[in-house]
């Protein structure tokens, strides 16, 4: 009898161990902004807001996570869609950059944790608008913390502040 369910097990402990990886892989999955209706709307009335254009285009611009923002063939500005860790999962937002890459709008598009969702506020987000700093350590004191929201308040300060030296190497 022993000898019977020893192979059932291994069979079915490689089906669990498959699903899990398949699992894992697709978690990190990129977030595809341009197929959520409700996403591209956002970010596209940003656009309109700040840049005053309803004829720009977008071009990605090196990797996935960056497009140019131009209008009639002249660049005016740089948008990035990426996502950043939270406790458990991950969440979605976008930085607004201008021709220098100073920051000029950021959002998040879409949080999934039930707790440290005040990252979300409008008025916190401000505090990375015109941030044009060298100095991670000097970035940091500069951007306030949350209270119940560390891990997602370092994880977006940490991600705009890398994408944002990325971003002024590539257009230098």
């Amino acid at each position: 009898m022993v000898n019977i369910l020893v192979p059932i097990v291994v069979k079915f402990s490689k089906v669990i161990i498959f699903l899990m990886i398949t699992l894992l892989i697709f978690s990190f999955t990129s977030f595809k902004w341009e197929e959520d209706t409700k996403s591209r709307i956002k970010i596209y009335n940003s656009i309109y807001d700040i840049f005053h254009s309803d004829r720009c285009t977008l071009e990605s611009f090196n990797d996935n996570d960056f497009n140019i923002i131009k209008e009639q063939e002249k660049i005016i500005g740089y948008l990035l869609v990426t996502q950043s860790f939270s406790k458990t999962n991950t969440f979605d937002y976008y930085v607004l950059y201008n021709t220098q890459a100073e920051i000029l709008k950021v959002e998040v598009l879409s949080y999934r944790e039930s707790h440290g969702y005040e990252i979300c506020n409008k008025r916190w987000l401000k505090q990375f608008i015109g941030i044009n700093i060298a100095s991670q350590f000097e970035y940091n004191n500069k951007v306030d913390g949350i209270s119940g929201a560390t891990i997602s308040v370092n994880s977006i300060k940490s991600s705009i502040f890398q994408n944002t030296q990325y971003l002024k190497k590539l257009i230098k």
